[in-house]
C-alpha cells in the first residue's frame, strides 16, 4: 500500500539518494556519463542539504512511501511564476513501482495542495526535451507544452527544455 505525507527533516538523504538515481536512469545519453557517474550523487545530496537549510515559505514536498521507505516524491513552488502559476519542480518515482499511478497521485495531490494554498493558479514544469516517457506521461496529465527553448544543464552542457503547463491546479489529472 502507498502512503502520502509531507517531508518531515529526516527525509533528506533519502529524497537526495532517490534523485540521483532518477536522474542517472532517464538523463542517460543527455547528461554526461562522467556527471551521472561521477558527481550527480554529491550534487543532488548537495542541492537538498541546502534546500533543507534553508526553506522556502511557498515550497512544499510530499512523499510517496511504499512499507515506510520512500517510492516517490514530488516539490512545488506556489506562486512560484506571475503568469504560470505554481512550479513543480521535481517529480522522481523509483523504478521499482513506476507504472502503478504513483507519479500521477503526487500531482494530483499536489495540484491539490497548492489550490488549498492559493486558490486559482496555473501549474507548470520544465522537462527535457528528450526525456519522452516524462513527456508523454504530462501530456497524460493533461499538460499543453507551452514553449521549448535551450537551457543549461548541470553537466556544462546545454539541452532544450520544454515548459509544460496546465491553467489551474483543477485541469492536473491522469486522462483515461
Amino acid at each position: 500500500m502507498i502512503t502520502y505525507r509531507l517531508v518531515e527533516p529526516q527525509d533528506e538523504a533519502a529524497i537526495a539518494q532517490l534523485h540521483a538515481q532518477s536522474w542517472q536512469k532517464h538523463y542517460r545519453g543527455i547528461f554526461s556519463d562522467a556527471y551521472l557517474d561521477e558527481q550527480v550523487v554529491q550534487e543532488r545530496a548537495d542541492l537538498w542539504a541546502e534546500r533543507f537549510a534553508q526553506p522556502m515559505p511557498n515550497r512544499e514536498i510530499l512523499l510517496a512511501e511504499k512499507n515506510g521507505l520512500l517510492v516517490g516524491f514530488a516539490c512545488i513552488e506556489i506562486n512560484e511564476d506571475p503568469k504560470f502559476g505554481t512550479l513543480l519542480d521535481n517529480l522522481h518515482v523509483s523504478r521499482e513501482v513506476q507504472g502503478q499511478g504513483i507519479g500521477a497521485q503526487l500531482m494530483e495531490r499536489t495540484a491539490q495542495l497548492a489550490e488549498s494554498k492559493q486558490p486559482g493558479l496555473g501549474y507548470y514544469l520544465w522537462v527535457l526535451e528528450e526525456n519522452h516517457q516524462a513527456r508523454k506521461f504530462y501530456a497524460l496529465m493533461g499538460a499543453i507544452n507551452h514553449e521549448t527553448m535551450p537551457h543549461g544543464n548541470p553537466d556544462g552542457g546545454t539541452a532544450m527544455v520544454c515548459r509544460y503547463i496546465w491553467r489551474s491546479t483543477e485541469e492536473v489529472r491522469l486522462r483515461k
